[in-house]
């Protein structure tokens, strides 16, 4: 596709994380005046509960078009998705595409992209588990190669893309703006009241493929946040996916389950948390904001800084191993005073670079 001038920017979206991102950088960009802003759903998040909350509560405009692509495999969404926005984004001329972290949304928005010509924006790059075992891996790893800029949330991503040679003998630019879901921390506030009444209790999520899709790993931990439980409230908001699994596997929940929460809610629900357990690399960045400690559900987690800071625990999804690595958190000696994910301008430094690009192509 031959690019004229650049006026407008498409934002491709499929989960709740993207949709949170994309609320405080869609404000950030319409303060450009030579722009316009488009939003493409591809429908990976579908449920009222897990995309339409979060277009109220974030007063994220309504999508432009949602591709309603959904219940189906991670396969057939990838190809489905990818078909179908090739055939949206060859009638976009003069478009950047940005796209987020490391969904099969990502990977399908970044492949389109760059068959139909249009520049390719990356933000949450850097990434990395070196686990090519993890489908997230391979996402980011393709999202990162395609894009013409990738945006990073800590020094560690910038650095890991300078030693594969990005910038350098992969000619495309690489930028330290911290991370777009501290800004949405410091920006949008918390619900008024308290989602629960106990004093002291533990926010778990559980969400992730490879905690899902075995019987035997699911087990585990739902086994071991029953045993917690005895000890300390636990509260797990439940995304649809994961009600579905327990519900196939037949696990018996003794602890509070509670429906998918939105923004606000979620964010007051961890708030008032004394712990978290979590699988979520959205979840424990939260948690970290919010000086909780937590304890990572995942053979390699995403964000080591957090670990580093001594601020989270790694497990992996054994019971005992979860609930000996849940009693050491309160002696783990955190510390919450690295700046590892920025200032909370990350919207505004995207924004100052993409008025610049567009000024200069």
């Amino acid at each position: 596709m031959q690019l004229a001038n650049i006026n407008k920017i498409i934002h491709i979206v499929g989960n709740r994380p993207q949709f949170v991102k994309l609320a405080v950088l869609h404000k950030a960009l319409a303060t450009l005046t030579n722009v316009t802003q488009q939003i493409v759903h591809t429908g990976q998040h579908f449920s009222e509960q897990m995309s339409g909350i979060f277009f109220d509560d974030l007063a994220i405009p309504t999508p432009n078009i949602n591709l309603q692509i959904n219940n189906t495999t991670a396969n057939h969404f990838i190809g489905a998705a990818t078909e179908a926005l090739q055939q949206y984004l060859i009638n976009q001329p003069n478009s950047i595409v940005m796209v987020y972290g490391d969904t099969n949304t990502t990977l399908a928005a970044s492949i389109a992209a760059k068959k139909v010509g249009l520049p390719l924006f990356h933000f949450e790059a850097g990434v990395r588990t070196f686990d090519m075992q993890m489908p997230e891996e391979i996402n980011r790893v393709i999202a990162d190669r395609l894009a013409d800029v990738n945006y990073c949330c800590t020094t560690l991503n910038n650095t890991t893309l300078h030693k594969e040679g990005f910038g350098q003998a992969i000619k495309n630019e690489v930028i330290i703006t911290g991370d777009l879901m501290l800004d949405a921390f410091l920006k949008i506030p918390a619900h008024d009241t308290a989602i629960t009444n106990y004093d002291k209790y533990v926010v778990a999520t559980i969400h992730r493929a490879a905690n899902l899709s075995s019987a035997l790993y699911l087990s585990e931990i739902i086994t071991a946040l029953n045993q917690i439980h005895l000890q300390i409230p636990v509260v797990l908001p439940i995304h649809p996916h994961t009600q579905q699994k327990i519900n196939e596997f037949g696990l018996q929940p003794q602890f509070d389950v509670i429906p998918a929460l939105g923004y606000p809610q979620m964010k007051r629900l961890l708030k008032d948390a004394t712990y978290v357990i979590t699988d979520s690399g959205g979840t424990c960045r939260e948690a970290y904001f919010l000086q909780k400690q937590s304890l990572i559900i995942m053979d390699k987690v995403f964000w080591p800084e957090i670990i580093a800071e001594g601020a989270a625990l790694q497990t992996g999804a054994q019971t005992n191993e979860i609930i000996s690595n849940f009693e050491k958190l309160p002696h783990i000696g955190a510390s919450f005073n690295a700046a590892i994910f920025g200032d909370g301008t990350a919207a505004e430094k995207i924004t100052a670079h993409i008025a610049q690009y567009i000024a200069t192509h």
